[in-house]
């Protein structure tokens, strides 16, 4: 972590999807997420960052606790789709490394963290839906926001199995690059609000749906409950690196 925090900061922690199903939309989501890095930067929010990166291979950190004015552009080379998609184990120890790191800090900021997959859970092996659903409820309940991003697919259904709020929840059109823009640009600007005080959550709202071509909110959003579905057990034999923050 940073050496210092002050209680106005909010730290926030991005986990991209570097599965080898994004080596379709690998241009896009690049030029994407440094849309998102722009923003963020752009609005001014107090903003320790930290981008990482997952895969069936590794779980790497391309970025540890940088002010977010000083975070670099992430390029095409440093994003190289490849294996599987161990959503599941690379979502818990995102949260672990953040929490273990606060508490030797010994310190409570604002905490983010978006998860942003293309796809299903296919290779986690550590850890299961419960364990991870009730991790993000505990930390929910503390005060911490969740993203949910999917490229895609119908990330409503895979939010609920993580614990991740349908209102946090987005998919986007990964066909189109404008969409996808606008995905990250609009998870950008609801964390900058967070982060500046001007909002009380990093929620998304209608109009941002629409202009990502959302297509699988309706049902989410028409009175419907988000009844979680029940998800697989998972076998324990953990595929990908411990992290630290």
């Amino acid at each position: 972590m940073a050496k210092s925090t002050t209680p106005s900061e909010t730290l926030v922690t991005f986990l991209l999807d570097r599965s080898g199903s994004m080596a379709m939309i690998k241009d896009d989501t690049v030029g994407a997420f440094n849309t998102y890095l722009e923003t963020l930067q752009k609005e001014g929010a107090p903003i320790t960052f930290s981008l990482l990166q997952f895969d069936s291979v590794s779980i790497d950190t391309l970025c540890k606790n940088q002010p977010v004015a000083a975070v670099a552009a992430l390029t095409l080379e440093a994003f190289q789709p490849r294996g599987s998609t161990p959503l599941i184990d690379a979502c818990v120890k995102t949260i672990k490394a953040v929490e273990e790191a606060l508490a030797r800090r010994g310190e409570t900021p604002k905490v983010v963290i978006c998860f942003q997959t293309d796809g299903q859970e296919n290779a986690s092996t550590a850890h299961t839906w419960d364990e991870l659903n009730a991790l993000i409820k505990t930390k929910s309940a503390e005060g911490w926001q969740f993203n949910f991003m999917g490229a895609g697919i119908d990330a409503y259904t895979t939010g609920a199995l993580m614990g991740v709020r349908a209102a946090s929840t987005l998919s986007y059109d990964h066909r189109s690059a404008a969409s996808t823009r606008a995905a990250f640009a609009a998870t950008a600007m609801n964390t900058a609000s967070f982060a500046s005080r001007r909002s009380n959550t990093t929620e998304y709202v209608p109009t941002q749906r629409d202009s990502v071509g959302d297509r699988f909110a309706g049902d989410r959003f028409a009175g419907k409950s988000e009844d979680e579905p029940k998800g697989a057990p998972v076998q324990s034999q953990s595929l990908v690196d411990d992290i630290s923050l």
